[in-house]
């Protein structure tokens, strides 16, 4: 209100002093002043559409990557568990497959599971490389 108030009055001074209306309306457009506060309510009010969608995405980047962090902890922990099965396994197989008291046909049935054990863990390896190469591109 203030603001109007002194425009208004450097804008009669002007009128007051000039020759002419033409140079008192482009002094007059020159003099006035504009809150910087003003000039930022104008920007957001004009903006405000493309700012809540900003942070409508924000927010939905941000729930997708918990969602899928969440995702890929449990693949992880999945992981481990069937990395420290796989170890336990190989290990037993190994042990019994090599006992004195085993005959050659089951030595040769525990050999064959360790060699379908490691082609199985191979298969997963594979899985989990292309999942790897999946985050990659993100």
């Amino acid at each position: 209100m203030e603001r109007q108030k002194e425009s208004r009055e450097s804008e009669i001074l002007l009128r007051k002093g000039s020759k002419g209306n033409m140079d008192s309306e482009i002094v007059k457009s020159e003099m006035q002043p504009v809150s910087a506060k003003l000039v930022v309510v104008q920007g957001i009010v004009q903006n405000l559409p493309e700012i809540i969608g900003a942070i409508k995405e924000i927010y939905t980047l941000n729930k997708k990557e918990q969602l899928f962090g969440r995702v890929l902890q449990s693949r992880l922990d999945e992981l481990n568990i069937n990395k420290e099965n796989f170890k336990v396994l190989v290990e037993g197989l190994t042990e019994l497959s090599k006992s004195e008291n085993t005959d050659a046909d089951t030595k040769v049935m525990y050999r064959e599971m360790i060699k379908t054990l490691f082609e199985i863990f191979t298969t997963n390896i594979h899985s989990s490389q292309d999942i790897s190469n999946f985050l990659k591109e993100f």
